[in-house]
């Protein structure tokens, strides 16, 4: 028997890639993704990262229960919150964990016929990524190329829904980009919960991949993932070197979470702001007009006025093109959660404010500096508020107001500013 479903997702670039995955294995068997009101069955994919998202799919979990069709949960929650998932949607008709892709088919074709209340957490032996599909009407897809972390962060829950390393081979993941490349995909976007980890299981290394990938022809760019700056310590100038190609988007997405290196060891997190600050320094080095991306978590238990002070001159002095701000939120059964250090809300939401303050004044100053600045983009996507989004070869984002073709390559002059973005005009293309 055939279905349709409607899908959802919360959460990061890997559950997007799981998402993708779900579809393609589901659509291999002939049922069809549809919207909500034609949908034999509803699945959402869930993410357990932060409380406020968390917060956000258990509600949405109550308004889906409330529907007709029969509600298929999966993604990390489930190993998460387990007990908050089965209390809004006490009705459901399956659970998975995140690695469930493949037994997915089976439980959806159950669903279909009338069972109920399956639960399957357990991880599935095979190599999920057999099932790509990329993603329709677009130039944009994301490919995963490992899941789990060697990592034991006191603030992570996700390390207890994704387990440990498992990385997909080289080969596997050459064969999956060639398929993408040849299907139009312009922007891929290598995603895992920790690229520095890839490898680390199978005795490969991401700079094998890396190069690898790079000797594949055609008009595409990669957009490498996180990682960790212990991970890529003794390999990021040969990292670099491999990113220096036009294959590559230079963007890097290092996290640092605090300026304090006291709470950078409560946090168990295996490197000093030393570390991180070398590692930036050598990309920019190598890349000077590179996109750095890094996050921040304010308030974590323990943090003093000083620590907090620490992480404004790091960002001030590093200037990161992009800093994601989380204020710290507890997670189910760690550490951090226990601790009785716990930051005020109040003042958690006073540093969030004056931390972002910093990084909207600096973001606005690396702005202004590309206004005149020419040179060639890629378009990637339709720009959310009109016009099209397009890329630089440091991941800068420019919106073009003309009409011009999704996967062009042009050349554009930076004619003004915002906070989040450049405004460019095509002055040549294909």
């Amino acid at each position: 028997m055939t279905g349709s479903f409607y899908l959802e997702t919360f959460g990061c670039s890997l559950n997007t890639a799981d998402s993708d995955l779900i579809v393609g294995r589901l659509e291999q068997l002939g049922h069809n993704r549809v919207d909500l009101k034609r949908a034999d069955v509803l699945i959402i994919n869930t993410c357990g990262v932060k409380e406020p998202t968390e917060d956000r799919i258990i509600h949405r979990l109550e308004q889906l229960s409330h529907m007709p069709q029969p509600l298929i949960i999966v993604g990390c929650l489930p190993k998460i919150s387990y007990d908050r998932v089965v209390k809004a949607a006490p009705k459901y008709a399956a659970i998975l964990g995140p690695q469930s892709i493949e037994s997915i088919a089976h439980v959806f074709s159950r669903v279909l016929d009338g069972e109920r209340s399956i639960l399957h957490l357990e991880s599935d032996s095979g190599s999920k990524l057999r099932f790509f599909q990329g993603p329709p009407n677009t130039k944009i897809c994301t490919i995963p190329i490992c899941e789990g972390c060697l990592g034991a962060c006191a603030y992570c829950a996700v390390r207890f829904a994704r387990g440990a390393v498992r990385s997909h081979s080289i080969e596997e993941i050459y064969e999956v980009v060639k398929r993408s490349v040849h299907l139009g995909y312009r922007e891929i976007r290598l995603t895992s919960q920790d690229a520095g980890v890839f490898g680390s299981d199978t005795g490969e290394s991401l700079t094998e991949l890396l190069q690898t990938l790079n000797e594949l022809p055609g008009p595409h760019k990669f957009r490498l993932g996180m990682f960790n700056p212990n991970l890529v310590r003794d390999t990021i100038d040969e990292l670099v070197d491999i990113m220096s190609s036009t294959h590559f988007f230079q963007f890097f997405h290092i996290p640092l979470q605090t300026g304090s290196d006291e709470l950078l060891r409560a946090m168990n997190r295996q490197y000093t702001v030393a570390d991180w600050k070398d590692i930036v320094s050598r990309i920019r080095q190598r890349l000077p007009d590179s996109t750095i991306a890094t996050d921040i978590i304010v308030g974590f238990p323990g943090e003093t006025d000083d620590d907090f002070s620490q992480t404004m001159e790091v960002v001030t002095d590093v200037h990161p093109e992009i800093v994601n701000i989380s204020k710290y939120g507890d997670r189910p059964n760690t550490s951090a959660s226990k601790s009785d250090k716990k930051v005020n809300t109040t003042l958690k939401k006073n540093r969030s404010r004056a931390l972002s303050k910093l990084v909207e004044t600096l973001s606005l100053q690396t702005n202004e500096s590309w206004v005149g600045w020419s040179g060639p983009v890629m378009v990637t996507e339709s720009a959310p508020r009109g016009g099209y989004l397009a890329r630089t070869t440091s991941y800068k984002p420019i919106i073009i107001n003309e009409t011009v073709n999704l996967g062009a390559i042009l050349t554009v002059r930076v004619v003004d500013s915002e906070q989040t973005h450049l405004i460019g005009q095509v002055t040549s293309g294909s």
